[in-house]
């Protein structure tokens, strides 16, 4: 029997129906079973690879600059005037910003009081002085008497006995005129050095009296004179930078309102101490101002050099790592090998900071590692200039 043709495709319709849904639940069962296995190779991969990109730096060393240091113009010298004797000022011959010779007068003072005492202490003198010469005459002649054996030896005794009385009498006598005198002189107000007065507390007709100021002053003396001719200024130099720091050093002052010039002083002498509180080295520094254009307390910049001294290694701010064991920095070997340092922070220069210990002068260190990186870890390094 014959087949026709619409039969025979009749009878294929269903082998290829089914044909048609075997392959379509083969490429629903296999494709996402393809899938997942790549993905799971993939991740394989990427955790076998350990090899993270990381920015790195080099440590350096730091230059040696001179070290700036804050301080305060003060005087050489500098003296408070005060009182003597007590008495009314008659008057004052210098003013504030005047300059002075040391011995020159700058005030005198009304004392009638001390006059007195010392027109009754040369009396009392005058009158010692008799009584010395009338007890020297009568010791003379009861010695000559004692000689003629005409009065005992007590007698004589007495009469010399009285002669040494009238003699320490007059010599208390003339020491108190001196002291009077002295006192006396005190009425004038003389500079005691060279210099210019920075201060005057008293006009004419003020009261004063021995050792205080004038009234109403507030105890600031009549006068304050200060020799400017030679400025110091005191700074406190950290212990690590004490070792380049030495008596005759040079240093350079300079003021923030007077730029583009700088006053050369030296090192004049050093505490020879470090304040245990702050773990500095007091130093003074002089420098010459004989043009007066340095203003006692005056705010200046100190410039000492460090020479000598091999300057701190530094590193990127952002390579230190803060955890638990401590600051660390992680440091990349010639073969990209991670490895964590514990290291000693030093000064802070805000991009940069000192390292005084735990890493050597070019080594190479991470920055910004991240949670990723072990100990022992390889790295693919990102260079990054020294300080960026």
């Amino acid at each position: 029997m014959t087949h026709s043709p619409s039969s025979a495709r009749r009878s294929r319709l269903p082998v290829a129906a089914f044909v048609a849904v075997l392959a379509i639940l083969l490429a629903i069962g296999i494709i996402p079973r393809v899938t997942r296995t790549r993905a799971l190779a993939a991740e394989a991969r990427a955790a076998s690879d350990t090899t993270l990109p990381t920015s790195v730096s080099t440590a350096v060393r730091a230059k040696s600059e001179p070290l700036d240091l804050p301080g305060t113009l003060q005087p050489l010298h500098e003296a408070v005037m005060y009182a003597r004797s007590a008495g009314y000022v008659r008057h004052w011959y210098a003013d504030i910003g005047a300059h002075v010779s040391a011995g020159e007068i700058l005030a005198t003072i009304e004392a009638p009081e001390v006059d007195q005492q010392v027109q009754e202490a040369q009396a009392q003198l005058k009158q010692a002085t008799a009584t010395l010469a009338l007890a020297e005459s009568d010791l003379d002649r009861w010695k000559s008497l004692a000689h003629d054996s005409a009065v005992s030896q007590q007698e004589l005794d007495q009469k010399t006995a009285a002669y040494q009385a009238s003699a320490a009498t007059a010599n208390a006598q003339r020491a108190n005129l001196q002291r009077l005198t002295s006192v006396q002189g005190y009425s004038r107000v003389t500079a005691p050095f060279a210099g210019v007065v920075t201060a005057r507390n008293v006009d004419v007709g003020t009261l004063v009296s021995p050792g205080t100021s004038g009234a109403g002053t507030g105890g600031a003396g009549l006068f304050r004179v200060s020799q400017t001719d030679t400025m110091r200024v005191y700074v406190n130099v950290p212990q690590s930078l004490v070792p380049s720091i030495h008596v005759g050093q040079s240093a350079s002052v300079s003021l923030s309102e007077q730029q583009g010039r700088t006053y050369t002083g030296r090192v004049a002498r050093t505490s020879d101490a470090l304040d245990p509180a702050t773990r500095t080295l007091l130093v003074e520094v002089d420098v010459a101002n004989t043009d007066h254009s340095l203003l006692s307390g005056s705010f200046v910049q100190v410039g000492l050099t460090t020479a000598g001294m091999q300057p701190a290694i530094v590193v990127p701010a952002n390579a230190l790592l803060v955890n638990a064991t401590g600051t660390q920095v992680i440091v990349v070997d010639d073969h990209n090998v991670a490895h964590y340092h514990k290291v000693t922070v030093g000064r802070d220069y805000g991009a940069t900071v000192e390292i005084l210990s735990g890493v050597d002068e070019g080594a190479i260190v991470a920055l910004n590692p991240s949670d990723q990186i072990r100990d022992g870890h390889q790295i693919r390094p990102v260079k990054v200039p020294a300080g960026g």
